[in-house]
């Protein structure tokens, strides 16, 4: 990757400077940074080395720049020039050679491209979306899932072994998956006209009478003649169980898999819950205050208070259920936990991170993401919640109108901590203005230059085969230094765990796209036979790193549009 190879070269100037005294030594820990200058006047890369080092030793930023310079011998490296700019900024200038020979990496490596070993050796496991079981999966849930299921691509593309898990609040101790069941109950006893309502703050959504109906058509009256609390206890288990299997081939038509669904409710017949208790009891991070037992979250993890693990009731609660499940994960031999929870879960953090460290794990290896809100719009107006669901927006509605590329990409369109809004008719939209048509476009319009050629007996040629020194023009520079940025985006976005990054950067790539398109013609009559190879294989180059990039965002890489 190019922006390795510039921090080692500047790292060895610094070390060359340091051994002849250019330098001081105690700048050998100094700290590399490369950047991507914002106007390309300046170069391709950048860094700001030398003006942190000046504070250190004493001495002008750009005199520290001169030094530094004057230590990079640049032959044999990727780099044309190393120039100073400013207070002592050095920009660096790719060789042209060097990403006309991108393209032959690009062509080596084809589906692999952008692939590499930065997270190799790390086991990660994804925990996200987890709704609870007592609803239709909501577009904020879609949210959670495409930027899951992309966090899950990156990760494995740069070398980590991930796993994804989805977490199933059905333990026996759940109050709302009680208030579900006897919803559901009473909409099964309407449908054989007993008048049993629902309770007050009960589930009022019509999809429990959907169920209710499927259930009385399947197998009658059968359970009209139960004590209301045995009926309840049945359709408790009736309506978690068809609920999850809807959650499940909602996700499913979603695109998104999950390796394992991991049910709370074994951690209870197991008795890891128990265990966990009494690990943290005797570990002296629990105590017993008004009949409950408590965990020291405030001194563990700076709570706001400290949390009960078991009320005087004696029935556990989900702090407890919650380190016992992340117990679990730990032992399972997962280096890294991610964890994907909406934005008001902000609260349940230094709860959980307490559970985990006085169960004797290091809380930092447990990294929480909070996603905001999506609002969804039509015609300047907020869609709201759906009857039928219970005043959610569903995803399957979501996926059912504008498809589910187009419904992953918005989802990952901006940053999860911001709030994702968009038009739904502008989502529908086959313009430039749409952003997954765009993205998508630029793959398309590529494959439909390549099908052109072919279909006028034009051979397609390999770019290790082609003159790629031909490739000069400032439009067909620009697309090869695009493209040539994809390795790092992709390491960038996975670190940073910033699927959106690649929104951005698929962008980036499709304006040079358009603008090589239209300023160096590839089957325009009068262009050389070998320029003309060489810019069909540019095309080629091109179509194949948007292909990767979309399918990192798990959205499909058209031939047409």
């Amino acid at each position: 990757m190019v922006t390795d190879e510039l921090a080692t070269i500047v790292r060895d100037a610094v070390a060359s400077a340091c051994a002849d005294g250019t330098l001081p030594s105690d700048c050998m820990d100094a700290a590399i940074e490369i950047e991507t200058p914002r106007n390309k006047q300046f170069g391709d890369f950048a860094t700001n080395v030398a003006l942190a080092l000046a504070r250190t030793v004493g001495m002008s930023s750009r005199e520290v720049a001169e030094r530094l310079v004057a230590h990079m011998p640049l032959e044999g490296t990727p780099v044309a020039s190393a120039e100073i700019a400013g207070p002592g900024f050095i920009n660096f200038r790719l060789r042209t050679d060097w990403l006309h020979d991108a393209m032959v990496a690009v062509e080596e490596r084809a589906d692999q491209y952008g692939h590499n070993t930065s997270m190799a050796g790390k086991r990660i496991l994804l925990e996200f979306v987890s709704a609870n079981p007592t609803g239709p999966i909501s577009v904020v849930n879609g949210r959670a899932a495409a930027l899951g299921d992309s966090l899950r691509r990156l990760f494995t593309a740069c070398g980590a072994e991930v796993s994804t898990e989805f977490y199933v609040n059905d333990a026996l101790n759940s109050t709302q998956i009680d208030l579900l069941g006897a919803s559901l109950a009473a909409r099964y006893m309407q449908e054989f006209g007993r008048a049993e309502a629902v309770p007050t703050d009960g589930y009022q959504g019509e999809y429990l009478i959907e169920m209710a109906r499927d259930i009385a058509a399947e197998v009658g009256p059968v359970y009209c003649d139960l004590s209301p609390e045995e009926r309840s206890q049945v359709f408790r288990k009736l309506a978690a169980e068809r609920m999850i299997a809807q959650q499940r081939e909602d996700l499913a038509a979603f695109g998104v898999e999950f390796d394992r669904w991991f049910f709370e409710s074994s951690l209870y017949e197991s008795g890891e819950v128990a265990a966990a208790i009494e690990q943290m009891k005797q570990a002296g991070w629990a105590y017993e205050r008004d009949g409950a037992l408590w965990l020291k979250s405030t001194e563990l993890a700076g709570d706001g208070q400290d949390r009960v693990l078991v009320r005087s009731n004696e029935r556990e609660t989900y702090v407890a259920a919650d380190a016992a499940y992340h117990k679990n994960k730990f032992d399972r031999g997962f280096t890294h936990l991610v964890n994907i929870w909406g934005a008001d879960h902000h609260g349940y953090v230094a709860r959980l991170k307490a559970g985990i460290a006085a169960l004797g794990y290091d809380p930092d290896r447990c990294t929480i993401i909070l996603t905001q809100m999506v609002l969804l719009m039509r015609g300047g107006e907020l869609v709201r919640g759906s009857k039928r669901a219970g005043d959610i927006v569903p995803l399957a509605d979501l996926v059912d109108e504008i498809g589910r590329d187009a419904a992953r990409y918005y989802c990952l369109l901006t940053s999860y901590e911001t709030t994702a809004s968009f038009d739904l008719e502008t989502a529908k939209r086959q313009s430039n203005d749409n952003p997954v048509y765009y993205a998508q476009y630029a793959h398309a319009r590529c494959a439909a230059v390549l099908r052109r050629a072919e279909e006028a007996g034009v051979p397609l040629r390999r770019a290790s085969e082609v003159d790629r020194s031909l490739l000069a023009h400032p439009k067909e520079l620009e697309l090869l230094r695009t493209l040539a940025a994809f390795p790092r985006e992709v390491r960038q976005a996975a670190e940073a765990m910033a699927p959106h990054r690649l929104t951005a950067y698929v962008r980036v790539i499709g304006q040079a796209l358009h603008q090589y398109y239209e300023e160096c013609p590839a089957l325009k009559e009068g262009v050389s036979p070998d320029l003309r190879d060489s810019r069909l294989a540019l095309f080629e180059t091109t179509r194949t790193v948007v292909a990767n990039l979309l399918g990192l965002l798990g959205v499909s890489a058209p031939e047409r549009m």
